[in-house]
């Protein structure tokens, strides 16, 4: 590691030593720091030689040190330490000597130096944390003032001298991932293992769609649930942070990826709360349907921004007709308004799934507590397979739907005379879900983008978990790696097999197992006149931003038809594609026929926006591998559904 890093003749970072102890205990131990420090006692000489020798010095603990000085003259430091090379995250303080001015605008310059190119891109961070007492006014604002958000407050912490203090957590996330970097730092998740044969075996977060379909099930059900193999993340927290408002007791553990619900037979500890969603568009539409169809009771509900701007509409118009009452507090058929459920009125109710199928879905998990057995009519055309997983969940807790439809489980093409089946709804019988153990599938949404890189890292990819029976459609992106000539999934991965292998096709591999009937995702007359390529992704969506940013290795060009709803989520991915593509020196634009259309060009350094989107954030960090100046702005969108996405990419490519 370097030995110092200049920063003018003021401030500078570098790594702490024993040469540093008598200083830093100094100011550590100054009457001014312990007054507003956790510890609340003075650290002896011996206990920090010690501290180094077991931590520091083995690699186990890094912690750097800027100097803040004033007239040439050290009076304190921001630290940086327990930096946790698993998440990429490092933990901030301040010290300062007795004699120091009074101020911290000298601290706030700092520790906005360390969000920049000291604390991010040398180091490797991607976020720093602090913990700082609410009644540290100065300290309050000093983290404000760098930038830093609140992540949460936690009344009534005691510190080691006994006194109860209330604490604010701050996080700050780095602005700009460069995806060239090679950190002072290097990412180590614990989760990528690299086996003799050169495949890298990859473990990857559990499924957002199943971890919340889950977590609302449980809270509904009778009896206790443990769920295992729960992903944390930005959507997650917001459905739990609901639940506790909703007076539904949990006990989470989130080394372990496990939470136990203590489930609320169908009737809510709380008829009246104010809830916010966030981002999450499952928690917004499940939520929203099962407060909806209580016997009484106000609830508020508020989201993020950007979840204001997704439809709402539908669902909250098939509430209507079930007898809710819905008062808009913005704009109509949108967050924010208030719910005043009266419990359901009819056993029909019809659903509008042209934006959304998880309107479908969450009426699905609602009807059971009606108390009687409802059908539910779908009105217009949408793949169907998210709707499928819910069912299969509730299945799993107990609760039974017979799906009316002629044709079969994902909405696929009919065999039988090549059109489209004709969706008639579901019936759903009432009832309340029965606690039980429910072990989560691994992502396949998260997993997609590992097996993307496969072909252009040359190695072989596998993730753990992710085997044939999977409620999942993402898993079919695999195939899209096949249509384009890039990778395949391997023979051995028969229908008996638990674990998808995928090797590039430089690597020659004997045979392949398709996943699924290629003609559907890239049918025989999807080649037009100018030997373009044509990939269908309406049965995996969320991966439409990862075959775009393969382009560029695929060297042809490409024509991708996507869903309508691809332009009402979290951005309007199809024009955010086609943005980010032209600005990397491709040539991309949507046709009237709901697809993009990308010719080849030569991809170049570009700065991309990531439109607070996390698919965006993470499909087009694969554009790094090629081009080393490519630079993801806003990389940490991605905590929405993976949190630790870049660290992973960090530890891939420190392996190559």
């Amino acid at each position: 590691m370097d030995n110092e890093l200049i920063y003018g003749n003021r401030i500078y970072l570098k790594p702490i030593a024993a040469e540093d102890t008598a200083m830093v205990l100094m100011w550590r131990n100054s009457d001014r720091t312990v007054r507003n420090f956790y510890y609340r006692k003075p650290v002896t000489e011996e206990d920090h030689k010690r501290w180094l020798a077991d931590e520091v010095d083995k690699g186990e603990v890094w912690q750097y040190i800027v100097m803040l000085k004033e007239n040439n003259a050290p009076i304190g430091c921001v630290y940086i330490q327990h930096i946790d090379p698993a998440s990429m995250t490092g933990e901030t303080g301040v010290f300062f000597s007795e004699d120091a001015p009074e101020g911290q605008g000298l601290a706030t310059e700092a520790v906005k130096l360390l969000g920049d190119e000291a604390g991010f891109n040398k180091l490797g961070l991607l976020h720093l944390t602090a913990k700082v007492m609410t009644a540290n006014i100065p300290s309050m604002k000093l983290h404000e003032k760098a930038g830093y958000r609140i992540l949460k407050e936690i009344k009534g912490e005691t510190c080691t001298d006994g006194e109860v203090v209330d604490s604010t957590y701050f996080i700050r996330d780095v602005a700009e991932y460069r995806c060239s970097r090679r950190p002072l730092i290097k990412a180590k998740t614990g989760r990528i293992s690299e086996l003799e044969d050169g495949t890298l075996e990859i473990s990857v977060p559990g499924s957002k769609s199943i971890t919340n379909r889950a977590l609302l099930i449980a809270m509904l059900a009778d009896g206790e649930s443990v769920l295992n193999g729960v992903l944390f993340s930005d959507d997650t927290e917001s459905l739990l942070g609901c639940m506790d408002a909703l007076g539904i007791e949990t006990e989470i553990d989130r080394e372990k990826c496990s939470v136990r619900v203590k489930g609320c037979a169908g009737r809510l500890p709380k008829n009246e709360a104010s809830l916010n969603v966030g981002s999450a568009g499952t928690a917004a539409r499940f939520l929203t349907a099962v407060l909806g169809a209580t016997d009484g009771g106000t609830y508020h509900m508020d989201s993020s921004d950007q979840m204001k701007k997704r439809p709402m509409a539908p669902l909250l118009d098939s509430l209507k007709d079930l007898g809710c009452e819905v008062i808009y507090e913005g704009e109509e058929g949108h967050f924010p308004f208030t719910l005043k459920p009266h419990g359901f009125n009819k056993d029909e109710v019809s659903v509008d799934i042209g934006k959304s199928s998880q309107f479908l879905s969450a009426l699905l998990i609602a009807a059971p507590l009606s108390g009687r057995d409802i059908r539910i009519d779908l009105i217009s055309k949408a793949n169907l397979s998210y709707a499928e997983m819910t069912r299969r969940v509730m299945e799993s807790f107990g609760l039974d739907s017979l799906k009316l439809t002629d044709g079969n489980a994902c909405g696929n093409v009919s065999a039988e005379n090549g059109t489209e089946p004709e969706y008639k709804g579901y019936i759903v019988k009432c009832g309340i879900p029965k606690g039980i153990v429910y072990d989560i599938e691994p992502d396949a949404s998260a997993a997609a983008y590992f097996y993307a890189l496969s072909p252009l890292i040359n190695r072989p990819v596998t993730v753990k978990g992710l085997g044939w029976d999977l409620m999942q459609d993402d898993i079919r992106f695999i195939s899209c790696l096949e249509i384009l000539g890039l990778a395949a999934n391997t023979a051995e991965n028969s229908p008996e097999g638990n674990d998808f292998r995928v090797v590039p096709l430089a690597m020659n591999p004997e045979k392949t197992v398709p996943l699924c009937d290629e003609k559907e995702m890239c049918p025989e007359d999807a080649i037009d006149p100018d030997s373009a390529l044509t990939v269908s992704m309406v049965n995996c969506s969320d991966q439409t931003m990862t075959l775009a940013a393969l382009a560029p290795y695929y060297g042809k060009k490409l024509v991708i038809k996507y869903n309508k709803h691809l332009r009402l989520q979290e951005s309007d991915r199809a024009q955010a594609i086609v943005n980010e593509l032209n600005r990397a020196g491709y040539h991309a634009s949507i046709e009237e026929d709901d697809s993009i259309s990308i010719i080849p060009g030569e991809l170049k350094a570009a700065d991309i926006e990531t439109y607070g989107d996390h698919r965006m954030a993470m499909a087009f960090s694969l554009l790094g591998v090629k081009e080393k100046g490519i630079n993801i702005l806003n990389p940490m969108c991605c905590s929405k559904t993976f949190p630790d996405y870049f660290a992973y990419f960090d530890e891939i490519m420190n392996l190559m």
